[in-house]
C-alpha cells in the first residue's frame, strides 16, 4: 500500500526535476512520510528528544518560507507533534508565504472506552482545579508544558525522555527518567512503585504514549486529559497514505 503510493510519487517526481517535497516534522507519520518519499526533505522546530534514524536531510530549525524557497520546495506536508499548534501554524504561514500548496497530517485523538476514569480538560492550566492537594500525579507533558501546571498542589513526577539534567521547576516535584518505546506492564509497574493516584497527559493520539493510559485504566487511576488545541485551515489527513497520495496527485498535475 505505501511503497505502491511512495512509486507513484518517485514518478511524479522525475516529472518535475526532482524538486523535493518538505516535511515539517515532530511525529512518527513524518518520520514515515520521510521514509516512503525518495529525494524529501525534513524540518524540525525543536531537536528530536530521543535520536531519530531519517531516511533524507533533515534540519533544526524555524519553518519560514526563506527555507522552502532554498530547499526548492514543491509542497509541503506539515506533520508536527499533535498538539504542538506552534508549528501548525508556523508551517502553514511559511507555505503561504512561499506560495506552496500544502496538507496537514495529525493522527487521531484517543477516545475513552470503558474503564476509563478521564477528566477532559481544555488545558494545563485548569488541571489545578481538578486534582485535589497532596495527590500524587505522574505528568507527562514535556519539559515545555510544565509552566502551566504551576500552583498545582501535588506531588509531582514528571517524566523526562532523553538526556538527564536540571532540577524540576515544579514546587516539590521530581523528574523520572525514561526511554521508551514502554510497555503496558513497565508502565503498571512504575505507577505502582510510583503509588500515583492521577495522570496528566495531552491528547497525542497514536500507540506511542498508549501504554500508560492502558496501565492506567488496569490500575483505576484518574486521567487529566488535556485536549489538542485548534491546527490551521487547509487539507487534512490522519494518515501517511492520504498525505502522499494528496502530494503525488499535486505534483503529477503540476
Amino acid at each position: 500500500m505505501a511503497r505502491r503510493d511512495g512509486a507513484a510519487y518517485h514518478r511524479g517526481m522525475k516529472d518535475t526535476g526532482q524538486r523535493p517535497v518538505a516535511i515539517v516534522g515532530g511525529s512518527a507519520e513524518a518520520r514515515l512520510l520521510a521514509a516512503l518519499l525518495p529525494g524529501a526533505v525534513v524540518r524540525l522546530p525543536a531537536p528530536d528528544r530521543v535520536p531519530q534514524d531519517w531516511a533524507c536531510p533533515v534540519s533544526v530549525g524555524p519553518v519560514d518560507a526563506a527555507w522552502l524557497r532554498g530547499v526548492g520546495a514543491v509542497a509541503v506536508l506539515i506533520a508536527p507533534h499533535p498538539c504542538d499548534d506552534g508549528a501548525a501554524f508556523q508551517a502553514v504561514r511559511a507555505a503561504r508565504g512561499a506560495g506552496l500548496d500544502y496538507a496537514l497530517v495529525r493522527r487521531p485523538p484517543w477516545r475513552a472506552a470503558r474503564g476509563d476514569r478521564w477528566h477532559s480538560l481544555r488545558a494545563a492550566t485548569e488541571a489545578r482545579a481538578v486534582i485535589p492537594p497532596g495527590a500524587r500525579v505522574f505528568v507527562t507533558l514535556g519539559r515545555a508544558g510544565l509552566g502551566d501546571l504551576h500552583g498545582l498542589r501535588a506531588r509531582a513526577f514528571v517524566r523526562r525522555i532523553g538526556a538527564p539534567g536540571g532540577a524540576c521547576p515544579l514546587r516539590g516535584g521530581r523528574f523520572v527518567p525514561g526511554q521508551g518505546p514502554f510497555t503496558v506492564r513497565q508502565e503498571a509497574g512504575l505507577l505502582r512503585t510510583l503509588r500515583i493516584g492521577w495522570l496528566i497527559t495531552r491528547n497525542a493520539g497514536g500507540p506511542g504514549g498508549w501504554p500508560k493510559l492502558a496501565a492506567a485504566r488496569q490500575l483505576g487511576l484518574k486521567v487529566a486529559m488535556i485536549d489538542r488545541p485548534r491546527w490551521p485551515e487547509g487539507p487534512l489527513f490522519d494518515t501517511a497514505k492520504g498525505a502522499i497520495a494528496w502530494v503525488t496527485a499535486r505534483i503529477s498535475a503540476g
